[in-house]
């Protein structure tokens, strides 16, 4: 072999006597010498993970070591290798492919903004741990690796290579601290496969749009770690989403002025962006608003966001659900996505288009509906009927082949053709599809169950030693002299009564903080402060023995979940009670700590240290049963480990009550827990009673969900209003009536535009393929890393510990670190620096965490074993790229004779090709799915009787890895008695003969693959799916009258991504020999 400058070759590391003869470690250098005389090579060793202390013999001759020519071999370095490029720092992405007169390998490199550039190998600083060298060549060599190598890392590799190949971004987002639904994983999908990324996220609440965009950021940023993001969101959800960041996805926005130039990810409140917001000045890759559509009623900063999206590359916008029918609110929404199209559009012409799709959501639904009763002739001749009228009207090419290819006679009467026909019309013909709203209804998730317990109360006056009527009626009084329009009752009027219905210290500091100088109302109000103290100094005698005698709201709460919650020991039941106010908040805690009913708090003021060790409370002790917040409390946690909630006091907006009962009812929760409770105190006869009356009759809020009706809040919040400034004693029962009706008016545009959105449901061969990529992944017990990833790290020096009897929770701990069997597999460790800030580290002094996702999801407190995680990655990287454990022989006992090769291969599309042809990876997301998602392992039988082994013994047998792990291990270098096992081995396999063998073998095995491939693959649904996606663009360009000169690029995209499926990448993983002996 001759080798020249610039090459990368695999060399030798010797550390014991027996690595002259038969060398079993080795790292990858760069040739910068060779001498012809001496027949040595000069290489450069490049440490770019910075583990040079850990593995000092290594550089024993310095970083520049020399190296007999013959001991030097050829070697690619291993996708995901760090590399350091003429253009700064990168990760391989994939090797080229390499022609025989080509000098030097070349690769794609991911630079660290994102960038895909190739370079040959001359050009690049790859990390001398990242061999990837031939399991072939090991064979014909005989570098047979221990046993309990192959058998540790046999798993491994099959587990990474399911998460690798699955969808586009899957990789990363699986190791973030969320269960993924298939719509989920589908959305994010969708937003990522084309450049730039700008989509409005509208899907239903509670069905997770957050967690959508942050698994969309978070791909993103792994693409371009430098991906400057800016998150505009309301002030009341800043929090949530600084929350939701960091313990998800591992993300931190900075809300520091100062920093903000200095950060790649920022958040800012709605409320402080203004004209001179540093924010407007910078420059950002992705801007992110929440909660958009309240920009409609802002003007101002309607137009500062609108300029930021001018000249922002990618955009989210997660807004409630735009409805057609209020056509100026829609245009306005999507002038904001997509300014170069809408900005100049009139609202007479997006009025025509939308009468358009009316036409055909009108003619769709009607198909919608008889689908139901399918089986019934009339109704079908009314289907075909309907969908020819509309092949007719849309002049569609693709409709007019597929209605006429139907099979009316067949065994499903042409029900699948009807179906791949309504989802092919719902997701091309509509006004924009980059407008994604996805419905329960539609998705066939589990609902939850929102559960009312209305506990009305009569309020009390002086007379009988508790004047909180008294109170209202004086501060109604000295209202309505206050009241002249709509702005004083949201600035003024609504305060001071959520106040007055929360507690008379809520009522008082809201006096004293609007510089109130009624001196009756202020006299009356410290009156009944004093009585309210009095009861609460009584407030053993009366819930011991005189409960119907109970006054003040805070006491009947108490008295109500002593008597109606079941909150005793061993009993499950957890409550989360809300209120606006501190004064409340500390009161209400008093008097559950005097009752000894364990509690945690959740409010403004406390240390995130306090937050964390409250949450973590509240979640894992059995013992306590309570945790009182106030709205920062309803801002992103996750609560749903409670079944009950509890408002003292009524929100004056439906979405600050969803926000609540939204901590509860959520995606994932227990399904022996589907029910949530709302416990709502008010008192009859008041205001409070017509403002419950509105959110209960008027929206059904505490027992269902808003469901696409949040684009009307804003619109409800002003009708009150002005119903109050009208007349605010009776005000919002007369419009009780008005705000039924434009509930009931929005509910019924919503279910028919949630009618035809459905319908791209129907037929989804992606969501099919997510689907069943998901039940692979999460199959088995628990995590399928855990065992065989333990294993691994213990045989490679990071040594974990138990740490509970369900094993679930997993210690490491830098003591434990055992650098001599590191170095055998040469492990880069985690960075222990990185954690010691931790909570984790802080309470159990080493890296507590998890490889189970529902208990990292419950426990926050805990880290998360997952891809992204130091820990998880060390291991996955070395057990996936160490030359150990791809290549062994052995032989072992069993019920069944058997010897021959074990071929295993990883398979997927040919990335090089479609980089070649210059196709974005990402719009491969929805057609890897296409092609096998586990390794493909061939078995070769050496005798024609061991033919008769069927394959699944086989690969049984291999699966159980204790029988693997305690097998003869063929390549043993040392003897008992002179001559070792591999000089034995050698002995009777000579040289030639073996090589010859291996050659044979290796042709006939990569034969077999290609078979197998092409058996499990499904190519032709991928090339129909293919050509469904490319009609819809065709369809999408011609209704939207887009450029059509763009479609033929389009085109050429999706015959390469044809292409790179039809020709996948097939490469050896790792070979074995493997003889079984029956000793039955």
């Amino acid at each position: 072999m001759t080798v020249v400058c610039g090459q990368y070759v695999r060399c030798p590391v010797l550390f014991e006597e027996k690595d002259e003869k038969f060398p079993r470690n080795f790292i990858l250098a760069k040739v910068i010498g060779v001498n012809d005389l001496s027949e040595t090579v000069t290489v450069k060793i490049h440490d770019l993970c910075g583990t040079r202390k850990l593995y000092e013999h290594i550089f024993a001759k310095g970083d520049t070591p020399e190296f007999p020519h013959g001991s030097v071999a050829r070697c690619h370095g291993c996708k995901g290798a760090r590399v350091m490029t003429p253009d700064g720092r990168g990760k391989i992405l994939t090797a080229n492919h390499h022609e025989p007169e080509d000098v030097y390998f070349s690769y794609y490199v991911t630079l660290y903004n994102g960038e895909i550039r190739r370079y040959t190998e001359d050009a690049l600083e790859i990390e001398y741990t990242s061999c990837d060298y031939s399991p072939l060549e090991q064979m014909i060599h005989y570098e047979f690796q221990n046993p309990s190598w192959y058998a540790q890392r046999l798993r491994v590799s099959e587990n990474m290579h399911l998460v690798n190949n699955a969808i586009y971004g899957f990789d990363v987002i699986s190791g973030c601290r969320v269960f993924l639904m298939e719509h989920q994983i589908t959305t994010v999908t969708r937003a990522l496969e084309a450049r730039p990324v700008r989509y409005m996220l509208a899907d239903e609440v509670g069905l997770g749009k957050t967690i959508e965009a942050c698994s969309i950021i978070k791909v993103m940023t792994s693409e371009n770690a430098g991906l400057r993001v800016l998150y505009v969101v309301p002030r009341t959800l800043l929090r949530q989403w600084q929350v939701e960041l960091k313990y998800k996805y591992n993300l931190y926005a900075q809300d520091d002025m100062a920093l903000i130039s200095m950060v790649s990810q920022f958040i800012v409140a709605l409320e402080d962006l203004g004209p001179q917001h540093q924010a407007l000045q910078e420059d950002w890759d992705l801007l992110l608003v929440d909660e958009t559509h309240r920009l409609l009623s802002m003007p101002d900063k309607y137009s500062q966001v609108f300029s930021i999206s001018k000249k922002t590359e990618h955009v989210l916008l997660l807004s409630a659900t735009p409805i057609q029918d209020r056509k100026e609110e829609y245009l306005n929404l999507l002038k904001l996505l997509l300014p170069a199209q809408y900005e100049t559009m009139e609202l007479s012409r997006f009025s025509k288009l939308l009468n358009n799709q009316e036409k055909i959501q009108r003619r769709v639904n009607r198909v919608m509906r008889n689908l139901y009763d399918f089986d019934d002739p009339d109704r079908q001749e009314e289907i075909f009927a309907l969908l020819e009228e509309l092949a007719e009207i849309l002049d569609d090419k693709y409709l007019h082949r597929r209605l006429a290819q139907v099979d009316k006679e067949g065994e499903d009467k042409g029900l699948e053709t009807v179906q791949q026909c309504v989802s092919y019309i719902t997701e091309n013909y509509r006004v924009q599809r980059k407008v994604i709203r996805n419905r329960r209804s539609s998705l066939g998730l589990a609902i939850g169950q929102r559960k009312l317990h209305a506990l009305p109360y009569t309020p009390c006056s002086n007379e009988e030693n508790y004047g909180e009527i008294d109170v209202y009626h004086i501060l109604l009084q000295s209202l309505a002299d206050r009241c002249d329009d709509a702005e004083d009752v949201v600035t003024t009027v609504q305060p001071l009564l959520m106040a007055m219905f929360s507690s008379p210290w809520a009522l008082l500091r809201e006096l004293r903080r609007q510089g109130i100088q009624d001196q009756a109302l202020l006299e009356n109000a410290e009156l009944w402060v004093q009585q309210a103290e009095d009861e609460i100094r009584m407030a053993d005698e009366y819930l011991d023995e005189r409960p119907d005698e109970i006054k003040s709201r805070l006491l009947r709460t108490v008295d109500y979940i002593e008597q109606e919650i079941d909150v005793g020991d061993g009993q499950p039941g957890k409550i989360v009670v809300f209120t606006h106010f501190p004064e409340t908040h500390e009161k209400f805690l008093e008097l559950l700590k005097m009752r000894h009913l364990q509690a945690v708090a959740f409010c403004q003021g406390m240390s995130v240290k306090e937050l964390e060790e409250s949450v973590y409370q509240f979640q894992n002790d059995p013992q306590c049963k309570i945790i009182v917040c106030d709205e920062s409390g309803g801002e992103g946690r996750n609560f749903q480990n409670a079944d009950w909630i509890i408002h003292l006091d009524l929100p004056w907006t439906a979405n600050a009550i969803e926000q609540r009962i939204g901590r509860l009812d959520r995606l994932g929760r227990d399904e022996d827990h589907m029910v949530v409770h709302s416990v709502v105190l008010f008192a009859e006869e008041t205001m409070e009673s017509q403002l419950f009356q509105v959110w209960d009759r008027g929206m059904g809020l505490f027992e269902e969900s808003l469901s696409g009706m949040e684009i009307i809040t804003g619109e409800l919040n002003e009708a009150i209003a002005e119903a109050m400034a009208d007349d605010l004693h009776n005000g919002l029962s007369h419009a009780l009536d008005d705000i039924i009706e434009i509930t009931e008016d929005a509910r019924d545009a919503v279910e028919e535009e949630q009618l035809y959105d459905s319908g791209a449901q129907i037929y989804k061969p992606l969501g099919m393929a997510v689907n069943h990529m998901l039940k692979l992944y999460q199959s088995g017990e628990g995590n399928p890393f855990q065992v065989s990833m333990l294993q691994w790290a213990t045989q490679a020096g990071l040594v974990p510990e138990k740490n509970d009897e369900s094993g679930k929770l997993i210690r490491f701990n830098e003591s434990h670190f055992r650098p001599h069997a590191a170095m055998q597999a040469l492990l880069v460790p985690p960075s222990w620096k990185g954690y010691r800030n931790t909570p984790s580290m802080r309470r159990s002094h080493g890296i507590l965490g998890t490889f189970d996702r529902a208990t990292a999801i419950q426990r926050e407190d805990l880290l998360f074993f997952a891809p992204g995680d130091s820990v998880f990655d060390s291991i996955v990287w070395n057990a996936s790229h160490n030359g150990r454990g791809r290549c062994c022989a052995f032989i072992a006992q069993g019920t069944f004779d058997y010897a021959g090769f074990v071929f295993t291969y990883n398979i997927g599309p040919n990335i090089p090709f479609l980089l070649d042809h210059r196709v974005p990876l990402p719009l491969l997301s929805q057609f890897g799915v296409y092609l096998p998602a586990h390794q493909i392992r061939v078995f070769l039988p050496l005798r024609r009787e061991y033919e008769q082994v069927p394959e699944d013994t086989l690969n049984a047998f291999l699966g159980e890895s204790y029988r693997v792990r305690k097998a003869v291990h063929l390549g043993a270098r040392a003897g008992e008695e002179g001559t070792s096992r591999i000089e034995q081995f050698i002995q009777h396999n000579p040289f030639d003969e073996w090589s010859a063998l291996i050659h044979r073998a290796s042709k006939m095995a990569y034969k077999r693959a290609m078979e197998k491939c092409k058996e499990e693959a499904d190519l032709v649904a991928a090339k129909k799916e293919i050509i469904r996606v490319v009609n819809g663009y065709e369809a999408e360009y011609i209704y939207a009258g887009k450029d059509l000169e763009q479609l033929e690029e389009i085109k050429d995209h999706y015959r390469a991504i044809l292409r790179s499926l039809e020709r996948p990448a097939v490469s050896l993983d790792s070979i074995c020999y493997m003889k079984v002996v029956n000793r039955l």
